[in-house]
């Protein structure tokens, strides 16, 4: 086995198995008392620290599991195994308000730290709606690449041909928490800078999360912090948490990898270009704090 980064053998694992949200959602029929789910490893790379799961998602599963992503059938269907995932969470995930202005702030700051030329062509990458966008970025022109081709806010011209993308040269281009749900990370950075040239700037921001090096998205601390939010039905959460604890560590979900400042210096430089800035940052949502990898970067 071969980390999918950097290719080194160096590699520490453990067994577990999908969740059963996942296989509900990417199978027919499942039924989780049957013994039915797929077992896979999680891995970790101890050159570059980045950890994956050995089962890469297929294009056919993908499609499953993110087809009308946080829709009514998406949220009874998470709710069945994941049984603090009501209605009320995942809407307020629909209008987290709070996250969308924290990205900003966090994109906002790290550009404003290091360009001081204008970004007047700009592509969101996966943007949906293209909300992401604030006054500095895309002062000319602004587009969304989105395959759902959902209807994008005034001022954004939304695109769900790869190829038309091709057809404008932009200044700045940007990815926001798409990485880790990717089978092939390495194939998609190469796909997207492909639509730059020297000048272009790129961003990419990611979950800074990794079980294997202290900054687990499952820590004690959060869960209580959860406990103290009333969107959370504490009950619930309590069922859940004591579910898990009898479950294997850290079942495959909608997350299959996670990233390191080192993993993400490795990602990025690997793939021909050079990082500008990195850090990670804290930004607040409606389900509590989060923290971030932020990196800024151009082709060498």
């Amino acid at each position: 086995m071969k980390c999918i980064i950097c290719g080194s053998e160096n590699i520490e694992t453990v067994d577990t198995v999908i969740s059963d949200f996942v296989m509900d959602r990417i199978t027919d029929d499942f039924r989780p008392d049957c013994g039915m789910n797929r077992p896979v490893k999680l891995c970790f790379c101890r050159d570059c620290t980045f950890a994956f799961y050995d089962h890469r998602i297929t294009d056919e599963e993908c499609d499953r599991l993110y087809d009308k992503y946080r829709g009514p059938e998406y949220q009874k269907t998470r709710e069945k195994h994941e049984c603090w995932y009501t209605e009320k969470v995942n809407r307020a995930l629909n209008e987290d308000e709070l996250g969308l202005r924290e990205q900003k702030r966090v994109i906002n700051e790290i550009v404003k730290k290091n360009m001081d030329h204008e970004l007047r062509v700009s592509l969101d990458y996966g943007g949906n709606e293209g909300r992401t966008y604030f006054k500095r970025i895309g002062t000319k022109e602004r587009y969304v690449f989105d395959i759902s081709g959902i209807p994008t806010i005034k001022g954004v011209k939304g695109i769900s041909d790869f190829d038309e993308l091709r057809e404008h040269e932009y200044d700045f281009i940007m990815c926001n928490h798409l990485f880790e749900h990717l089978a092939e990370p390495v194939e998609m950075l190469e796909r997207i800078g492909s639509l730059g040239n020297k000048d272009t700037v790129f961003y990419i921001e990611v979950p800074s999360e990794n079980p294997f090096t202290g900054r687990n998205k499952f820590s004690f601390t959060k869960n209580l912090r959860m406990l103290a939010d009333p969107l959370f039905n504490n009950i619930r959460l309590a069922t859940y948490y004591l579910k898990k604890r009898r479950s294997p560590f850290m079942p495959m979900n909608e997350h299959i990898n996670f990233y390191t400042v080192r993993s993400m210096r490795k990602l990025v430089g690997s793939s021909g270009f050079e990082v500008i800035d990195i850090e990670e940052n804290i930004e607040r949502t409606c389900l509590g704090e989060q923290t971030v990898l932020s990196v800024l970067f151009r082709r060498k």
